[in-house]
């Protein structure tokens, strides 16, 4: 008969991934604001922070990230992927001079370090959004 031995290092090297959702409006929220989704519908591996909005990383490698925001009636969204205050990926949301609402998503693949922080921040500008429809979500391959 064979053992298994599974070691804490490989089950933290499995199942990590979060999803969490905007739990109310954000209006105005002045570049460098970071956008707290604090509606966790998973948190596998305890990475994600429904308080600041931060992931943090639990253990190294290729990580996938998806947002999805839904501009406020009219207005904008600038927001990035931020690692370590730094913006990696970007996305913005405009519906133009119409009153109508945009829906935008953005996907970004990046590898990461144990400890690294991940956030959804705005790059420019000031962002609206209705919480509905704003998602934040990630998972390592």
């Amino acid at each position: 008969m064979n053992n298994v031995f599974i070691t804490q290092n490989s089950f933290m090297n499995r199942g990590i991934s979060f999803d969490a959702r905007l739990g109310k409006h954000v209006r105005n929220l002045a570049t460098k604001g970071r956008v707290v989704f604090d509606t966790v519908v998973l948190n596998q591996g305890s990475g994600y922070d429904a308080s600041t909005g931060v992931f943090t990383v639990p253990s190294g490698g290729i990580y996938v990230f998806d947002w999805t925001v839904l501009a406020w009636q009219g207005l904008e969204a600038h927001t990035a992927l931020t690692v370590n205050d730094q913006f990696k990926s970007w996305n913005h949301c405009y519906s133009g001079k119409s009153n109508n609402w945009r829906s935008c998503s953005k996907m970004g693949v990046v590898k990461l370090h144990k400890g690294n922080k991940v956030w959804i921040a705005v790059f420019s500008g000031s962002a609206d959004m209705y919480n509905t429809y704003t998602s934040f979500s990630g998972f390592k391959l």
